[in-house]
Order: structure tokens, then sequence, then C-alpha cells
């Protein structure tokens, strides 16, 4: 059966096009560079010849289209043009042209750019081979994965019935409503203080704090602080000598004197909610039952405890994989992630200008990253070579587990099911599917910790 001309057209154009691209690769000298194992460089020479040819593409483009006072349009003279848009074409066309040859080049050479070439022309003589040179950064080639470890420590943390309660007495601190009262002040009560520090003579006003909320009896300020402000009332001032800890954080004061003065300008009396059946179901309990509030609590604390006892694991297995097997990380991969975690740190200050932060926090945020990246890199090729891919059942269980927290767990299912979000749980079970092969035959022993431990909460 024969084809018509129209059919014909397009198997035409595209054998032509595929033609010129074979030709182009032949008429062009590409070398490739290694500068590390994460930095290609190229050196692209691309004949005259087509230099000049793109060069009269765009200069005729430019008399088709140009509207010239005088003239209809292209009808201008060509030495006019030349004249008047040389320059502008002469651009346009070297711009095609370093498109065009980089493109290819990279086709060419089976490259796989992960950030945009840095091209640094070197020769841009008319009537000359435009030579020019093209930077970028490739993922590392990871070879054969590295990984033994004799033994590792799971955590074994049992919720108690004390853990529950430490929530509930939380819940109802939340709602905890204050009232001024004027009276003096016990413990339990909280003031609004104005504060400064004299030490070793010296009265450091500059830093003072103020309108700061202290519940006395907390212990988050130094031994004896709290204490001594028990029976003041609102309008006090009072002096209190005490002294820095012998453990203190600056060795410099640890064990010292020093003097605080203290102006009180609010007493506050809590007023607790009952732990009754309203108040319950303002927590979302639809019973109003004790029990169903705790049975959530307990169920709540179970999953965290699951998840940070998964991520305590995580953190043994993954240290010892990065350590033996060390990457060269590229640089761009690293100041993306570093700025995810600016970002995850400072969410309402997600444009402002790296600069504001010190040197050391830059430093802090640039190691984070390149240890995010290595393992990211290192987990996606273990995975590779261990024909790994991520289990859909559990990545629906975990879909539901995240979305049981919300008050409308089936449009937090559906928005984590789509395609946008999927693929970052499947990023989460992934690693917990590397985790496990990671840690075939290797000895697992038990420690059990509290769960407050296992928080790092202190006491």
């Amino acid at each position: 059966m024969g084809y018509s001309s129209a059919e014909q057209v397009p198997l035409i154009i595209l054998a032509i096009e595929r033609f010129i691209l074979i030709l182009w690769g032949h008429i062009m000298q590409v070398s490739v560079e290694k500068v590390s194992n994460v930095e290609r460089r190229l050196t692209i020479v691309v004949p005259a010849d087509k230099v000049e040819e793109a060069y009269t593409i765009q200069i005729n483009r430019f008399a088709k289209n140009a509207n010239i006072k005088g003239f209809r349009p292209g009808k201008a003279p060509m030495s006019y043009i030349r004249q008047r848009f040389g320059d502008d074409a002469r651009k346009e066309a070297l711009s095609d042209v370093i498109q065009s040859a980089l493109y290819e080049a990279i086709t060419e050479k089976n490259l796989k750019p992960i950030n945009t070439p840095r091209v640094e022309p070197k020769v841009m003589t008319p009537n000359q081979p435009l030579e020019f040179t093209a930077s970028f950064e490739v993922l590392p080639e990871i070879e054969n994965i590295r990984f033994s470890m004799d033994g590792v420590e799971k955590l074994k943390v049992d919720v108690t019935p004390e853990d529950v309660s430490h929530v509930v007495e939380q819940l109802i601190k939340q709602y905890t409503k204050w009232k001024a009262v004027d009276r003096a002040a016990v413990l339990k009560d909280r003031l609004v203080i104005d504060y400064y520090a004299i030490f070793e003579g010296k009265e450091d006003t500059e830093n003072k704090i103020q309108n700061f909320p202290l519940e006395l009896g907390s212990h988050v300020m130094l031994p004896g602080f709290e204490d001594g402000l028990v029976g003041v009332k609102a309008g006090d001032e009072r002096r209190l000598n005490l002294s820095f800890p012998a453990d203190f954080g600056v060795p410099e004061r640890a064990g010292k004197a020093v003097d605080f003065v203290v102006q009180v300008k609010k007493v506050l009396e809590a007023e607790t909610p009952a732990l009754d059946e309203q108040f319950i179901k303002n927590l979302g309990i639809k019973s109003g039952k004790d029990e169903d509030l705790q049975s959530q609590i307990r169920q709540s604390l179970e999953q965290e405890r699951d998840r940070l006892v998964k991520e305590k694991l995580k953190e043994q297995i993954f240290r010892q994989l990065l350590e033996q097997n060390p990457l060269d990380v590229p640089s761009s991969m690293i100041a993306r992630e570093a700025k995810n975690i600016h970002d995850e740190i400072y969410p309402q200050h997600q444009h402002h200008d790296h600069h504001q932060h010190s040197d050391d926090e830059m430093t802090a945020f640039n190691d984070i990253a390149k240890k995010r990246v290595a393992l990211g890199l290192l987990i996606a090729e273990y995975a590779k070579q261990n024909k790994l891919t991520a289990d859909s059942e559990r990545v629906n269980i975990r879909i539901r587990e995240i979305a049981s927290a919300y008050e409308s767990p089936q449009e937090v299912i559906d928005w984590l099911s789509s395609n946008e979000r999927r693929p970052g749980i499947e990023a989460q079970v992934m690693e917990d599917q590397v985790m496990e092969k990671l840690m075939d035959g290797v000895t697992v022993t038990e420690k059990p910790i509290s769960y407050a431990e296992l928080k790092g909460i202190r006491s």
C-alpha cells in the first residue's frame, strides 16, 4: 500500500534532520576532560562555515521581519540589514550554535549533567572556528557498595501508663488560662519579669531580658532563681545572690557568683480545666470518655515510639554505610539540599540571603546536606544493584498511618497518593527496605529504655 505525499513529508523531514545531526557530530571536534569523579569539562570546536550558516539564517530572519521606515517588510537592502542588525544576528547565531553543539556533544558522549553547564567561549573570531568549553557536574560512579557490621543496638521501649498521664497533663497545661492576681506568688504561679545579671561587679543592662514568662517550680532558670521569687508581688524588685553551676556550659563562669536584679511586672494564677467529658470532646474524642482519650494517646505514643526506634536504628546502619563508602558529592546537589535544610529550619525566611547566617551555620548546613545527598545516592544505587523496588502495599500502609493523625484521613490519603506526593513516601519505604537488606546477618541486641529517654525528655 502506497503513501500520499502528505504522509511522506514528515518521514522525509525526520530522515534529513537525523542525517544533519549525524553530520554535525562528525564535523565538530569534542574532547572530554574528567576534572574529578563528579566534574566534566567539554571542549568543543565548531567549523567556521557552520557558524556562518547559522549567522546567515539569523540575518535573513532579521531582513524578513525588520520594520524599517521607507521600506516594505523584507525589501530593505541586505547591506543596511547587516550594518544595523549584524551584531544581534551574530550573537543569536553563536547562542544557537553553542546550544546545538553542546546538546549534540553531551548526547554523543553519553553524559548526564545534573546542573546547568557553565559555558566559556575560547575563540569567537569571525571566519574562524568557534571554540568553547562547557563545565558541569555528573553523578559519581558507584561500583560495588561495601557494608559489614558485627552488631547493631535496637532500642526496646514500652509505653507506660505514666507516659500517657504525662501527655494528659501537658494537654491540660496547654489549655490552662492565666489570670492576674494581686497577692504574693506561690509555686505553680506564672510571673512576667524583667531581669539582668551582675557578674564580677558589672551590670549587664544592655542584655536585659524583658517580659519573660516564668512558671515558678519549672526549673528552667539557675538553681535558686525561682525559689528566690516565691512571695513577690507585682511591682516588686528583688536582687538574687546566686552562683553558676560547676558544670555550667561557659567554663569561665562555672561555679562563680552572679547576681540578678528582677522586676516583677505580673503575678498570674492558673485556671486549669477539669478533665471532664466536655474537655475530652474538645480534644477530638467524640465519646468524651477518659478511657478513649487514653487509648488514643497510647496509640499516638506507640506510633511515635516505632518511628523513633526505627530512626535510631537507621542512624547506626546508615552511618556505617557512609563511612565504608566515601563519595565525591556534586557541589550543586549539596547547595540544593543545604537550601532545603535552611527552609526546613527557617520556613518563614525561605528567600532571605545566605549572608544573614554565620560561617558556622553555613558550614553546618553544607555538612548535613553532603551527608544527606551521599546517603541518598548510596541508597538508590544499593537498591538498583539489589533489584529492590518500593513495596506498593507498604507504601499504602505508610500513607494510611500518616493520615490517621489528621481529622479528615481520606483527604490526606488522596493528597499523599497523588503523583506529586507518592514518590516521597516511596522513598521513605525504600529506605526501610534497604536498611532491612543491609541488616541481613547482622546481630541485633535490644536495649530497654524509657519513652522519656527515647524522646530525650529530662525530668
